[in-house]
């Protein structure tokens, strides 16, 4: 019985290897005939079938035509942490060994160098508790015999049943090229590529598309480049058909939420997800005779909530030397070649022999890993490394991080071709219409607090109409308003991009950016009596285009026609103040009714992500618009306007590397006249701390911040800081009216979470400050 391959993805892609195994599993009752009819409409052209049934024999045959090979290895991996300001990175490592694979023995991986940073690593290393070959994220190396769509990661046992789930396995993914697959994907021909050989002839190969019957977190969706006569695999390039979502996904955890279990998890962190955006394998021709890897690129996100993690992983093989069926025939014996054989009675023997001689080879000396130690007694493959463990940390082989491009890895263009690749591939569609309801405490966007509405509670609609399309329906009611408000979206979902068309009658913010109806602000709202957001009402439309889901907030224009009107502060309750009869909240910007039509765009472009070097990012925002001001049903008068604001933000490691400098500054300006609510406002932890919000207004500003930082083992660190800042008209700006404020805090994992104690120094408004926020520069 041929067997079904599928591979296992969920619980891999983490801060080490993404390890895709492959086992027979399609995970559905069907026939196991391999006679059996092949769907009519599984191949679009004839060109299809050709190129699949080449490819499925070259992918079912055992490959015996590679006895031995020599590689190095070279592996980089990098997992951050996702927010609007800047990526940071939580973990990184980059490794290089050498593997002498052979057929007929276990492999021999010859370690020469791992290096990874994470928060508290410097301390395990300082007080000597860190091994080295601790942080050796690398696993096997390429099993020629092995699945070359997944590089031959692949753990799983073979098995000849053609539709059998695995025990234990709640994610898998079915193979393309298995028997049977025509019941859940489609093949389509596509274009050709032309590789050049060393000896002048032309290698074709012929793209054959991957289109999933629907999405599914069981398929894939992509593209192979196949060579048609020998059906082998040169290129692939795919994704996960479907998002994961492990609430929706694994019936243990269904279960488990029906009963309750996870009810005092917070919206927070909800939904659990893992979405596997790329992978991309390369190979390359060996001596005109083999397929060998040469590159593999991952990609994927796994997120809880508003934790979202981005992952990569590059591989890279530069074959040293290839020993093949064909070569054994001309091979010299030992004693025609002058070789002294040698014969070991033990493996350790020979182990420690192979030692010696790459000892005299590298000028480093080696030993065999026994497979008692802790960190070899896991893996099948036999390791030798270099008895100076810290050596490893320092190597030369060791390859830059994944973010800087080097040789044998995939280019920055080679990338962008491989997301162009996913990016033509027509959207699966989904099984039936699938929808969630969300309300109060399932989400963190959908319970708020703030000085116009109170408390207010929402809800959200989500429906998929099938493809790359959605419907969005969300609302809120203010308790204190007593104003309910809503929003409907319909929205279109790419690899490229996102664009989403929006009616609306909202609560607005004059500063989106400023994420002041969100968790963070509510909080203090209620708690303090403190509100840092300046607020109008808004109904209108929109359309917004902006990068997709999986990507940084890099950019976003939209364009909209609304009007808007005031907000009128309405609540008067903060826990702190309940016994205070006379305390209000600080009034509200009072808006101009009127009617608006625009455009934005803002551009949020940003470099770097590690604590310990140089990083920096800038936020520039330009606006257009028109209104006219209605009042009592009838038009007075009208003009346009236009505003830009530029903001740039660097961090720079000091010597010594334990101390860093942050510079923020920022100005912007109206061209002509604005309404009240398109005014600057300055005040508060995001722009000018000592001060309460609204401190300083106009239709110009500038400010800037300066902060020092010492900090501890890359987990946090304690700063001194300045800021200055003024707004107004342009023409009155007078550095008699600057403001200046100075504090102290302290931050985790570079700004992720940052403490202030602020205090003015000028104007009316100074005051002494606590500020607890999140995504700071440090």
């Amino acid at each position: 019985m041929a067997r079904m391959q599928t591979m296992r993805w969920f619980g891999v892609l983490s801060l080490g290897v993404l390890g895709l195994g492959a086992e027979s599993a399609a995970g559905q009752d069907a026939p196991q005939d391999l006679a059996r009819q092949i769907a009519p409409d599984t191949y679009v052209d004839p060109a299809a079938r050709t190129l699949f049934e080449a490819a499925q024999r070259n992918w079912r045959s055992v490959d015996e035509s590679i006895v031995r090979y020599t590689a190095l290895i070279q592996q980089r991996i990098a997992a951050a942490l996702r927010t609007p300001l800047k990526d940071r990175i939580l973990y990184r490592n980059e490794t290089a060994v050498r593997a002498f694979w052979d057929r007929d023995y276990d492999a021999v991986v010859q370690v020469l160098g791992t290096h990874s940073e994470y928060p508290g690593r410097s301390i395990a290393v300082r007080e000597g508790d860190l091994d080295f070959l601790a942080d050796l994220s690398f696993d096997d190396p390429f099993e020629p015999g092995g699945d070359r769509l997944i590089f031959s990661l692949d753990t799983g046992d073979d098995d000849e049943s053609a539709f059998e789930q695995s025990d234990g396995v709640d994610f898998w993914v079915v193979h393309p090229l298995a028997i049977g697959s025509d019941s859940v994907y489609r093949f389509e021909s596509g274009d050709t590529l032309s590789l050049s050989l060393p000896d002048g002839r032309r290698l074709q190969t012929v793209q054959l598309d991957i289109l999933p019957r629907e999405a599914d977190i069981h398929r894939i969706s992509g593209s192979l480049w196949i060579e048609p006569e020998s059906g082998a695999l040169v290129r692939a390039v795919y994704r996960l058909s479907r998002q994961f979502d492990a609430m929706r996904d694994v019936a243990e955890l269904q279960e488990e939420e029906e009963r309750g279990s996870f009810r005092f998890v917070p919206g927070l962190f909800n939904p659990w997800t893992f979405d596997l955006t790329m992978v991309a394998v390369e190979y390359s021709l060996w001596n005109l005779e083999v397929w060998l890897p040469r590159s593999m690129r991952i990609e994927g996100e796994i997120a809880a909530g508003i934790l979202k993690m981005p992952v990569s992983m590059d591989i890279a093989y530069r074959m040293e030397s290839v020993t093949t069926q064909s070569d054994l025939a001309q091979e010299e014996t030992a004693e025609q070649a002058g070789l002294v054989e040698r014969h070991f009675e033990t493996r350790a023997e020979a182990m420690d022999f192979i030692a010696q001689l790459l000892s005299e080879r590298d000028g480093v000396e080696y030993e065999p890993l026994s497979r008692s130690e802790e960190f070899a007694s896991n893996r099948e493959q036999l390791m030798i490394a270099p008895q100076e463990r810290s050596l490893v940390d320092t190597s030369p082989y060791l390859p830059p991080p994944i973010w800087e491009e080097a040789a044998g890895f995939p280019s920055d263009d080679q990338l962008e071709e491989y997301v162009n690749t996913l990016a033509a591939l027509p959207a699966p569609t989904i099984q039936g219409v699938p929808w969630t309801a969300t309300w109060g405490w399932d989400r963190p966007d959908l319970l708020r607090y703030n000085r116009v509405e109170g408390p207010a509670i929402g809800g959200r609609y989500e429906r998929n109409l099938g493809g790359p399309y959605t419907l969005d329906a969300s609302g809120f009611f203010g308790f204190v308003d007593l104003m309910p408000k809503g929003r409907l979206d319909f929205q279109r979902s790419t690899v490229r991009r996102q664009l989403t068309l929006g009616g609306y009658n909202e609560l607005q913010a004059t500063d989106p950016r400023g994420r002041y109806l969100g968790f963070g602000n509510s909080v203090y709202a209620f708690l303090f009596g403190r509100d840092d957001g300046e607020y109008y009402r808004a109904s209108g439309v929109d359309l917004t285009w902006g990068p997709p889901l999986s990507a940084r907030e890099s950019f976003e224009f939209r364009a909209y026609a609304e009007r808007q009107w005031d907000a009128p502060v309405e609540s008067s309750f903060a826990l702190f103040h309940a016994l205070d009869g006379s305390w209000t909240f600080r009034p509200n910007v009072i808006a101009d009714e009127v009617d608006e039509v625009g455009a934005e765009l803002r551009l949020s472009p940003w470099w770097g992500g590690e604590a310990s070097r140089t990083q920096f990012g800038l936020d520039l925002y330009g606006q257009v618009a028109s209104w006219r001001v209605t009042g009592g049903g009838t038009e007075r008068t009208g003009t346009n306007y236009a505003r830009a604001s530029a903001t740039l933000r660097v961090a720079i490691p000091l010597v010594p590397r334990r101390w860093r400098l942050g510079v923020e500054a920022a100005l912007g300006t109206t061209f002509g006249d604005g309404t009240p609510q398109r005014q600057w406002f300055l005040g508060g932890a995001n722009t000018l701390r000592g001060y309460p919000a609204g401190s300083a207004r106009g239709s110009s500003f500038t400010r800037a911040r300066l902060n020092l930082a010492r900090t501890f083992d890359d987990i946090g660190s304690v700063s001194v800081f300045g800021d200055a800042g003024w707004a107004g008209d342009r023409g009155d700006f007078d550095d008699g009216n600057v403001l200046y404020g100075v504090g102290v805090g302290g931050s985790v994992l570079d700004g992720l979470l940052r403490f202030d104690l602020s205090h003015g120094l000028t104007g009316p408004q100074k005051q002494f400050r606590i500020d607890l926020y999140a995504d700071a520069l440090l």
